[in-house]
């Protein structure tokens, strides 16, 4: 314990150590990665704990992260309630994997009173999403803004399981920056093949920057791909992306080399398809359920958090190994 207290720095030094990680990735050409933990404000103010209690709760917050990270990672003080870490030679999936750990390592943490401070976390990465450590905590502390206004924040899905979310974000009407309700079908402006126009434009994207690493899920109702299926992913070739397809095994032979098939029995998968990207630059989630006659009642989003935390949800609800 002590040694972990004697790797915890304060704003002072983390500025300086930022500095010139910031410097040597430039000369040698490296990535590094920043994540910013912020524990936000209570919303019942009847929670609100003392000092002493939070400081506390600020403590094992601090522990937590340090036993999660590499010991090569820095941790140190930001500012009130925003702790900040450093992670030389760390991609933008590296941040995100990392962020996953801390995540289901910080939920189990409650405060004295049994209460759980919510704890929030983004990431910024060089030279993706910046030149020098002060402007990647700029972005770092933006995207925490950002999150705390994703709809995955505002509806608490993140202790929801994945087919709670599914139900929730395709039964009510959501309208807002990044994310969209609406019908396709019989008697609708949309046609039925766009199902099939999302699946050519995420391809596209893949093939237009193929050593771009990404992780793409397409759920359908059975591994028996159609004519337009197979083509598309034959069309993927080699790439950096993951591509992943979910289905039931109807006993057919998986045709296409351009994917890795994931056989699944369970009859929601048949009732609702969905595609799942996400990448260093985009972000995007579509789901589609059939309502009724030849109507199907659809739900996408280009929110980044909202389309890791479904992935996430993914994997782990049917126990598939948790990857990006």
């Amino acid at each position: 314990m002590e040694e972990l207290k004697s790797r915890f720095h304060d704003a002072f030094f983390m500025n300086e150590y930022g500095r010139l990680e910031a410097i040597r990735s430039e000369r040698y050409g490296n990535q590094f990665s920043v994540i910013l933990t912020h524990i936000d404000a209570f919303q019942d103010r009847k929670q609100v704990p003392d000092k002493k209690k939070f400081l506390d709760f600020l403590k094992e917050v601090v522990t937590t992260i340090q036993q999660v990270v590499r010991d090569c990672d820095v941790v140190g003080m930001l500012e009130d309630r925003r702790i900040i870490t450093v992670l030389p030679h760390t991609d933008y999936f590296g941040a995100l994997i990392t962020i996953r750990k801390l995540t289901k390592a910080v939920t189990k943490l409650k405060m004295a009173d049994g209460h759980a401070a919510p704890v929030i976390f983004a990431q910024a990465t060089y030279p993706k999403d910046a030149n020098g450590y002060g402007e990647l905590v700029g972005v770092a502390s933006k995207k925490i803004s950002e999150r705390k206004d994703s709809l995955w924040e505002k509806l608490s899905l993140k202790d929801k399981i994945f087919w709670e979310i599914t139900a929730s974000v395709l039964g009510k009407g959501h309208e807002g920056k990044g994310y969209s309700n609406f019908d396709i079908g019989q008697g609708q402006d949309i046609p039925r093949p766009f199902m099939d126009v999302i699946g050519d434009m995420v391809i596209k994207e893949i093939t237009r920057v193929p050593d771009k690493r990404g992780i793409l899920y397409i759920g359908t109702k059975s591994l028996e791909l159609d004519r337009h299926m197979k083509k598309l992913l034959d069309s993927a070739g080699t790439t950096a992306t993951k591509i992943f397809v979910v289905g039931e095994d109807v006993g057919g032979k998986f045709e296409t080399k351009g994917a890795t098939p994931i056989a699944l029995s369970d009859h929601r998968l048949g009732e609702v398809t969905f595609t799942f990207f996400l990448n260093e630059d985009l972000a995007y989630a579509f789901l589609c359920k059939e309502s009724w006659g030849d109507t199907f009642t659809c739900f996408q989003t280009s929110d980044p958090y909202f389309v890791d935390g479904l992935l996430a949800k993914f994997q782990k609800d049917y126990s598939l190994q948790e990857q990006l």
